[in-house]
C-alpha cells in the first residue's frame, strides 16, 4: 500500500503541522522555565550554605582575648586560595610576629575548592572562579602575584589590585544583568505596579476569609499579567547578585593575592572601622565615598519615578506604600553602612564600584525607556496621520464619484 510522505501529509493537513510546532514550543518553554527555576534554587541554596559555612568555627580564624588580656588568634581552619597555575606561591601566614601563625587549607585548584570545603557549592561555583578571575586580572596588570612589599613595587601592586577589582565588578555585574535584564529594564514599571498593588491590598485589608483572599490573589495576578511582568522575575532579579556579593567577601578574606595588597595606606584585608579606632583616619575615606553612592543608587529609581509622576495624584494607599518603601530603603542604607564599616576594605571598594555601576545602569535603563516611550508616541502619531489621510482620500473619492 502506498505510504504518504510526511511532507505531503503536512501539506494536506497544515493545521496538524502547526499544532506540532506549537506543542514543541510549549515543551521547550516549559523546559526552559524548569531550568531557570532549578538554576535559581541552586544559586540560593549554595549562597545560604556558603553564608552559614563561612561563620562556622572550623572555617574561620577568630581573634580572642586570653586570660592575661592579650589578643591572640583562636585555632581554626582558614581557607586560603592560592592560584598556583598563575604562578602564585603559598605558605603559612604569620600574624603579629614569627611566633604566631595559623593553619589553613590551601585551595590551589577548582577540584580542591570542593574537596577541602566539604563539597561546598558556594566555594566551588562562586568563590574559586571569582577568585581565579580577579587574580588573573591582577597578574595581567602587575605582572606578578608575589610582590616584594618592602619596595616601591607595593604601590604599583596596590593600583593593580584596585583595577582588578574594578574589572571584576564590570564582569560580574554584566553576568548578573543577564539574569535580571527584564526586571532592571522594567524597574520603574515595577515600582508603579507596587503602588497599584497597594490599592488592592488596602481594598482587602482586614478581610481574612477565603473568598476575599482568593479575589485579592486573582486581582494581583491580573495586574501583573496586564503589565506583562512576573513576580518570580522580580524576585530572581533581586537575588541574582547576592551570591556574587557574598563571594567577593569570601574572596577578599581568602585570596592570598589580595591579603598582601595595599592601596596607598589602605590594606584590603583590614576593616575600616577597626583601623579608625586604632588611629588610622585614612580609612574614613571609604565610608565618605561609599555613603553618598549607596544613597543615590538605592533612591535613584524612586526619585526618577517621582519626577515622572509628579503631575499625577496618588491615592492615600499609594502614598502610604511609597512612604513605607522609603523607610525600608533608609533602614537598608543604615545596615549597609554598618556592614561596610566592619567588612574588609577590599569588599568596601568592591561595593563602591558596584554602586557606581548600579547608578549608571539605572540611568541607562531610564533613558532607554524614555526613548522607547517617545518612539512609541511618534509611531502612534504617524499611524493616526496615515489613518486620517486614508480616510480623507476615501471621502474624496466618494465625493468625486457622486
Amino acid at each position: 500500500m502506498y505510504k504518504e510522505h510526511h511532507s505531503v501529509m503536512n501539506h494536506l493537513n497544515p493545521k496538524g503541522a502547526v499544532n506540532k510546532k506549537k506543542d514543541l514550543r510549549a515543551k521547550l518553554k516549559l523546559a526552559l522555565k524548569i531550568l531557570k527555576i532549578a538554576g535559581f534554587l541552586l544559586i540560593i541554596i549554595s549562597m545560604l550554605w556558603g553564608c552559614i559555612q563561612m561563620y562556622q568555627k572550623d572555617y574561620v580564624v577568630s581573634q580572642i582575648i586570653d586570660m592575661t588580656g592579650t589578643k591572640v588568634f583562636a585555632p581554626g581552619t582558614a581557607f586560603e586560595i592560592v592560584i598556583t597555575s598563575l604562578g602564585e606561591i603559598g605558605g603559612k601566614t604569620h600574624i603579629g610576629g614569627p611566633e604566631i601563625e595559623y593553619g589553613y587549607n590551601g585551595i590551589t585548584s577548582w577540584a580542591e575548592a570542593f574537596s577541602r570545603t566539604g563539597g561546598s557549592l558556594f566555594y566551588g561555583l562562586f568563590v574559586y572562579p571569582m577568585g581565579f578571575l580577579l587574580v588573573g586580572i591582577l597578574k595581567g596588570f602587575s605582572g606578578t602575584l608575589n610582590p616584594d612589599l618592602s619596595t616601591s613595587q607595593q604601590q604599583a601592586y596596590g593600583i593593580a589590585a584596585f583595577f582588578s577589582i574594578f574589572f571584576t565588578v564590570l564582569i560580574v555585574k554584566t553576568i548578573t544583568l543577564a539574569f535580571s535584564w527584564k526586571s532592571q529594564k522594567n524597574q520603574e514599571k515595577m515600582q508603579m505596579l507596587q503602588l497599584k498593588q497597594a490599592e488592592i491590598t488596602a481594598k482587602y485589608k482586614g478581610k481574612k476569609d477565603t473568598q476575599s483572599r482568593q479575589k485579592q490573589q486573582m486581582e494581583t495576578s491580573a495586574l501583573y499579567k496586564k503589565e506583562g511582568l512576573s513576580p518570580m522575575g522580580a524576585i530572581t532579579g533581586s537575588f541574582a547578585s547576592l551570591p556574587f556579593l557574598f563571594a567577593i567577601y569570601a574572596v577578599v578574606r581568602s585570596t592570598r593575592a589580595l591579603k598582601v595588597a595595599n592601596i596607598g595606606a589602605i590594606s584590603l584585608i583590614e576593616a575600616p572601622w577597626e583601623r579608625l579606632t586604632h588611629g588610622e583616619p585614612i580609612y574614613i575615606v571609604l565610608l565618605v565615598v561609599y555613603f553618598p553612592l549607596q544613597v543615590v543608587s538605592m533612591l535613584l529609581p524612586t526619585i526618577l519615578q517621582y519626577v515622572k509622576q509628579k503631575s499625577s495624584t496618588l491615592t492615600e494607599a499609594q502614598r502610604k506604600a511609597r512612604k513605607k518603601q522609603l523607610i525600608m530603603q533608609l533602614v537598608m542604607m543604615v545596615v549597609f553602612i554598618f556592614v561596610v564599616a566592619t567588612v574588609s576594605s577590599g569588599v568596601a571598594i568592591y561595593w563602591i564600584l558596584s554602586s557606581s555601576y548600579q547608578i549608571s545602569q539605572t540611568l541607562g535603563f531610564h533613558f532607554y525607556n524614555q526613548k522607547q516611550v517617545k518612539r512609541g508616541d511618534r509611531e502612534r502619531q504617524r499611524r493616526l496621520r496615515q489613518m486620517n489621510k486614508t480616510t480623507k482620500q476615501i471621502a474624496s473619492k466618494q465625493t468625486t464619484s457622486k
